[in-house]
């Protein structure tokens, strides 16, 4: 309903709601009901793990898993100089993999878990950075920083 002035006109209503009904006996805790709709639904048993995870122990996760797959990257990205191997094409393939761990493995750990990760892409581009710096300072202190192309 509205006045002459086209102002909203507010209807008194019953409020006879009682804030201190009591509660029905079959009511399920926050975990239960959580529990409850997990076991109903046609989830993995890897899906169900990180969906009764909490915020923190998730986060948790992600970093280490990134700091893991980090390293990993890092391995294969430098493992033709870590093991002094002279095959030809040897880098090539070495990044390759490194490309594979860096982006392939995060997007599958997604799509399988039905959760985003992004705590995990940005600790592995951190660490991935840090071993490659790390990397060429030993290269260049062995070399005396002469670097040749």
């Amino acid at each position: 309903m509205q006045d002459n002035e086209n102002k909203p006109v507010y209807e008194e209503r019953d409020a006879s709601f009682e804030a201190d009904a009591p509660m029905p006996q079959d009511t399920l805790s926050e975990e239960e009901l959580q529990d409850s709709i997990l076991e109903d639904s046609d989830m993995t048993a890897f899906q169900k793990t990180i969906a009764k995870m909490s915020d923190k122990t998730w986060d948790l996760c992600q970093r280490i898993c990134g700091v893991v797959l980090a390293l990993l990257a890092s391995v294969a990205l430098f493992w033709e100089n870590i093991t002094g191997s002279t095959n030809e094409g040897g880098f090539s393939y070495s990044l390759i993999v490194a490309v594979v761990i860096a982006l392939l493995i995060p997007n599958i750990i997604e799509r399988r878990g039905l959760r985003k990760i992004p705590k995990v892409r940005t600790t592995m581009a951190i660490v991935l950075l840090i071993c490659i710096v790390v990397y060429f300072l030993i290269i260049g202190v062995r070399t005396g920083f002469n670097f040749r192309a």
